[in-house]
Parts: structure tokens; C-alpha cells; sequence
């Protein structure tokens, strides 16, 4: 049977209007036969619902007696063709309102995110426990949900010194790693005290234990290594290679009583923190500091003082110009 392009609505009013051909009626009894409104698929709420319950009482209780010229029983079939008729707006409501599984994302961890962005140091309690001293311009974050569960993780970026408590799941008994995450390196540790510098514009992370034992894993090139105390890792994002080097334990978190410390850092990272803990600009040529390192530590002392010392180590000087602070070879 030929479809009809007539709308529901169209073909019902002329029917209502007793002008229907024998097709367009035989249409209009295949549409109703196919009526079913009882599968609840619409997910409309209560109060659409209801609107729509009302919209048919007036269309039923509206319908009159036509003549019936066909031998049909016209007024039966006329309420189940205004049912027919809300049954599409159900259908096309319930469709406009039900929720696109493909647009609705998809829910993500609440993470708790905890920063230091002025001077000082800010010192921070996790739930296991365990204590975090935040160095300025450093973010920690990890999801509460899921620590203190299979593992403790926590994701660093700046400088943090860690003093871990070993933690053990009431549920299974067993022991739960602390797991401190920077880029692909990732330190896993029980219960100990340790320090990272992983500072996102620095070009190298540097791990130094003070008590313990940690192992580091590099998941970029899946290599391990294991640190005993006085020990420390310098680890290139570049060359995503690593180098183990003794430290002096008791200087290692100097830092968090107000100190300047560079452990073997490029003095490049040394002359940029200097610039950002004292607000001061200062330029240099980057040839004269390239392959150059610093370890020294310095309290409660000004920026020339700080400045010019780690500069003479390597035959270096600065010089003021208007507000800038110019560094360059000594003159002798």
C-alpha cells in the first residue's frame, strides 16, 4: 500500500471532516492498530505527563457524532486517532527530552588540588598521615577517593619534601606504597623521608633521600633504580637518563627552614629561582652558564650576596643597568 505524505494530524481532520477516501481510511485503521503507549519508553516526567493526559481528555470528550458512511464506527475510531495523534507528541517529546548518552561526559575523580603560590613554605597533613612541606610556585593533587586504597598516590609538580608513614589496609592487611608521580618518573616508597625537585620548566628532576629506601621507575623507558640514604637521582626529561650521586642527608631539607638550596642544580635553574624568590629581572647569555652547576645553601641573606657568590664559583659577575640586573664574565 502506497504511503500517504499527509501528517497524522492532516489525515485526522479530514476524517473528522468526512472526507476521507477508502485508502486514506484504511491508513488511518493501519496506524491505530499499530498504537501502543504502555511500554513507558517516553521517560517523560510526572508533569508532562500529566499535561498530556489532560491534551487527550479534551480531544476525546471534543469528538461528535458523524455520519457514518462507510458502515464504521466512526466515533471509536476518531478517539483512537486523537490517542494516535498525542501518542506521536509522547513519543516526540519523550525523545527531545531523553538525554544524549553521547554528550554527556563522562564523570571525572574529584581531585584534591593543593598549591603554593607565595613566598614561604606550606606544610600539609594527607590523609594516611604522612607530612608534605610544599615549596613556593608547587602543586600537589591526588583523588581522595581512591587514596589509602591499592596505593597512595600523588602527583608533584615544583618541590616537595616528603615524610612518609608506612600505612597498612584494615581491609586486607596488607601494606600500601606511597607512590609520589612527576611526568614519567614515578617514586615509590613505604615509610620514609625524602625530597623532589620536579619543577615543570626545569630540565631535570632530582630525587634525594634522607632515611629509608625508595625505588624510582622511569615508565617512558620502564627502567628502575633503588636509593639508599645520602643518595639522589638527577634525572634528565631530555635524555630521559638518570645519574646517582651522593648527597648530604641533613642539608636535604634545609629548604623547608627558610633556606636557599641547590643541591647540583644547573646554574641556569639556580640564577631563575634567585629571580623569582627575590622579584628580581635579571638577563644573561645563556653560553655562559650552559654546562655550569651550583651546590650551596644560603639563610636569611639578600639577593647580591646569593647572586654573587654561586657567580664566582664559575668566574662570573653581574652588573646593574637602570632596574635590570645584567650578568657577565668577571673582569680581572
Amino acid at each position: 500500500m502506497k504511503q500517504s505524505p499527509m501528517s497524522v494530524e492532516a489525515l485526522i481532520q479530514r476524517f473528522r471532516n468526512n472526507e476521507c477516501t477508502p485508502e486514506e481510511i484504511e491508513l488511518l485503521q493501519h496506524w491505530v492498530a499499530q498504537l501502543d503507549m504502555s511500554d513507558g519508553s517516553t521517560e517523560l516526567s510526572p508533569g508532562q505527563l500529566h499535561a498530556v493526559k489532560d491534551r487527550m481528555y479534551h480531544q476525546v470528550t471534543s469528538i461528535q457524532t458523524v455520519p457514518n458512511r462507510h458502515g464504521l464506527n466512526y466515533r471509536r475510531l476518531l478517539v483512537a486517532a486523537s490517542w494516535l495523534v498525542l501518542a506521536v507528541s509522547v513519543i516526540i517529546l519523550g525523545y527531545i527530552n531523553r538525554p544524549s548518552a553521547v554528550n554527556v561526559p563522562a564523570s571525572k575523580p574529584l581531585l584534591t588540588v593543593i598549591e603554593n603560590n607565595h613566598p614561604g613554605i606550606r606544610r600539609i597533613s594527607l590523609p594516611d598521615g604522612s607530612q608534605v612541606c610544599l615549596n613556593t610556585h608547587s602543586r600537589l593533587e591526588f583523588d581522595p577517593q581512591q587514596f589509602n586504597t591499592k596505593e597512595r598516590l600523588v602527583k608533584l609538580s615544583g618541590e616537595g619534601f616528603f615524610e612518609v608513614v608506612p600505612y597498612t589496609s584494615p581491609e586486607t592487611s596488607q601494606k600500601i606504597p606511597f607512590i609520589v608521580e612527576t611526568g614519567s618518573l614515578r617514586t615509590r616508597v613505604l615509610g620514609t623521608a625524602f625530597n623532589i625537585e620536579a619543577y615543570a620548566l626545569a630540565s631535570e628532576v632530582r630525587v634525594s633521600l634522607v632515611h629509608g629506601k625508595i625505588a624510582l621507575d622511569d615508565t617512558a623507558t620502564d627502567q628502575t633504580t633503588l636509593l639508599s640514604p645520602n643518595q639522589a637521582v638527577r634525572y634528565s626529561k631530555q635524555t630521559q637518563s638518570w645519574q646517582v650521586m651522593p648527597v648530604m642527608a641533613e642539608n636535604v631539607a634545609l629548604w623547608t627552614k627558610g633556606y636557599l638550596v641547590f643541591n647540583e642544580v644547573p646554574l641556569q635553574e639556580a640564577i631563575e629561582r634567585i629571580s623569582q624568590r627575590y622579584q628580581v629581572p635579571i638577563e644573561y647569555d645563556a653560553a655562559l652558564v650552559q654546562n655550569k652547576r651550583i651546590t650551596a645553601s644560603f639563610h636569611n641573606t639578600s639577593w647580591p650576596n646569593v647572586l654573587g657568590n654561586i657567580l664566582f664559583v664559575h668566574d662570573l659577575q653581574y652588573r646593574r643597568s637602570g632596574e635590570k640586573i645584567i650578568i657577565g664574565k668577571a673582569r680581572h
